[in-house]
């Protein structure tokens, strides 16, 4: 009897941390960031982010893509243009440092710019002839999961937001029985 007792609780031991580690897995690589609005001012935004206010970068690079033929001519055709990784690593090489990378280039209403560096910080321009915003994500890389987006600051046009990323744990699940 003794026996039986301790071989359940070797099996109930298992079952425990075997349930405990797949949730631990799980939670790690397939968890949800749910974002939600911060309620600082923009004041408090631009000195806790200050890369967030517009440069004298920013501006050339508005000033620059816009006078751009290929630009141009797809906001006259009113037709929506994306531009490879290529096409518009060539057309923007000047902005492209060391460690920045151009995930995307397209144009619709207006046109669209981002950007990716070495610290998986995206930054997204969107303008037109009369409008200028940007967008920067922040992501940290936790020990044995994806990168997570922590936190997205806005600067649109001269009005500040930030939005912080907040895990939903064990959201893997809802997932699992949503499919």
């Amino acid at each position: 009897m003794k026996k039986i007792g301790i071989c359940l609780m070797v099996i109930l031991t298992f079952v425990l941390v075997g349930s405990l580690a797949y949730d631990f897995r799980m939670s790690s690589r397939y968890s949800v960031v749910q974002f939600q609005p911060s309620d600082m001012t923009a004041a408090e935004i631009k000195e806790e982010f200050p890369e967030i206010a517009f440069s004298e970068k920013d501006h050339a690079l508005h000033a620059d893509v816009m006078a751009l033929p290929e630009v141009q001519a797809a906001l006259a055709a009113e037709k929506e243009t994306i531009f490879t990784r290529e096409e518009g690593a060539a057309l923007l090489e000047e902005y492209l440092t060391e460690g920045m990378y151009l995930e995307e280039f397209s144009v619709s209403d207006g046109v669209y710019v981002r950007f990716r560096d070495a610290d998986h910080r995206k930054t997204a321009y969107t303008f037109d002839e009369g409008y200028l915003s940007k967008e920067i994500s922040v992501y940290e890389k936790h020990p044995g999961r994806n990168w997570d987006c922590v936190a997205i600051y806005k600067n649109l046009n001269g009005n500040y937001d930030k939005v912080d990323g907040i895990p939903q744990w064990f959201s893997w699940r809802k997932l699992q029985v949503e499919a």
